[in-house]
């Protein structure tokens, strides 16, 4: 049996998009609870996809070559929801598809609001404060709406445009996270700024330090440590931003013994909105590849917000921060026990071993074999063996650049 063929095994197909020729190798119930004498048949009459479609919401189905998978893949259609207006819309509301357009717009546009922030500060401009809280407000929204789409495109990550992917990403998992923990819609807000502006004050270090491939030196370590500062007096000329949002640009390096910077301040004076985005802040620059770092996993970053929880970080927003992100993050490449690697699409708060994948690699790591597994749903692969995760991965594992599934359409679909 090929490494194509084992692939192209027991793929999840809603029943609405079944079509003739397709083979069926299992339903969404026990064979003995449905009308079929066979375990296991092929569609030959438009009779056999009623039949199923009446019986099952969804089947597996045996894909017989690579271009009979992608013609399915380009031609199926979104499920038809059902039942009652409220029904149909709390079910698109919790629908990846449904969002990561929306997301999608949100997203772009808030890259490039970001960028033109740093450039405008870098050339001693003035920026437009209402641009920033309009990219905030739609990112609340979407938020709202289904976080998972945000989160997954806050994976896609280029190392040449750090400085402001980075802020874009910190204030999503903050309004994320802030949401998880309870933070009210006004007091987002005010994170989100916080966080989408709390690196401004980079554009003031020389860039012969600010992207310096090799370590620093103390002497431009401590010219470094100044953009808090100079965020702080950036930020200080905007009469109508909250101080909640100049002091996370002030005092996201402060850590809770006092050996942050830039004033050594104690616990008691670091408000819980620094705190929460001092955690997102280390999590992101940690899973990020930079210049002078490459990207490590989620699960490595988790280790040093648990190592440092209590004297750098506030230990209790550490935990609460790994419980809502969960072992397998959305967005995050894992690789399966089969070998296959994948990214996570979705995590079931009940059930956070047991993420949503798009795989898109084969057992051999060969790209071009896309396909989703539920492994709430007790998905296994065409060995017979339970689909499980055997490590999460850094951005970028095997070449894998997640901007491609969203720009093709892939993720959006599944």
């Amino acid at each position: 049996m090929t490494s194509e063929y084992t692939y192209l095994k027991r793929v999840k197909v809603n029943t609405a998009n079944l079509e003739l020729g397709m083979y069926v190798s299992e339903l969404d119930k026990k064979w003995s609870d449905s009308p079929f004498l066979f375990q296991g048949f092929p569609l030959s009459t438009e009779d056999d996809i009623l039949e199923v479609q009446k019986e099952c919401r969804w089947v597996y189905v045996d894909f017989k070559s690579r271009e009979a998978y992608h013609a399915y893949l380009k031609s199926k259609a979104n499920p038809d929801f059902s039942g009652s207006q409220e029904e149909v819309k709390s079910r698109l509301n919790n629908e990846l598809s449904f969002e990561l357009p929306r997301a999608n717009s949100y997203y772009k546009s808030s890259r490039k609001l970001v960028k033109d922030v740093m450039q405008s500060v870098l050339n001693d401009e003035d920026f437009d404060l209402n641009s920033v809280k309009v990219a905030v407000e739609d990112c609340i929204e979407s938020i709202l709406s289904n976080q998972d789409a945000l989160l997954l495109l806050s994976n896609i990550k280029n190392a040449d445009e750090y400085t402001a992917e980075h802020c874009l990403r910190v204030a999503i998992m903050a309004i994320a996270f802030g949401r998880y923990v309870g933070f009210e819609e006004e007091d987002l807000k005010c994170l989100g700024i916080g966080a989408l502006l709390h690196d401004v004050g980079k554009m003031k270090v020389p860039d012969k330090i600010l992207n310096k491939p090799g370590k620093l030196t103390p002497a431009e370590f401590n010219i470094m440590k100044d953009h808090a500062i100079e965020g702080f007096k950036i930020l200080k000329r905007k009469p109508a931003l909250s101080e909640i949002a100049i002091d996370i640009a002030h005092s996201h390096h402060e850590r809770l013994n006092g050996e942050g910077y830039p004033r050594k301040i104690q616990s008691h004076q670091i408000s819980k909105y620094t705190r929460l985005v001092t955690i997102v802040d280390t999590y992101d620059a940690v899973t990020s590849e930079r210049i002078y770092s490459s990207a490590k996993s989620p699960s490595t970053a988790f280790g040093i917000l648990r190592d440092n929880a209590g004297k750098h970080f506030d230990k209790e927003l550490v935990e609460k921060f790994i419980e809502w992100m969960g072992i397998y993050p959305v967005g995050s490449l894992v690789e399966l026990k089969t070998g296959e690697v994948g990214i996570v699409l979705k995590v079931y708060q009940a059930q956070k071993l047991k993420p949503r994948i798009l795989l898109v690699t084969d057992e051999k790591k060969e790209s071009g074999y896309e396909k989703v597994v539920d492994l709430s749903h007790m998905a296994v692969h065409s060995s017979g063996s339970l689909y499980q995760v055997k490590s999460v991965l850094p951005n970028g594992a095997y070449g894998i650049n997640l901007e491609n599934f969203i720009t093709d359409g892939l993720v959006a679909h599944q």
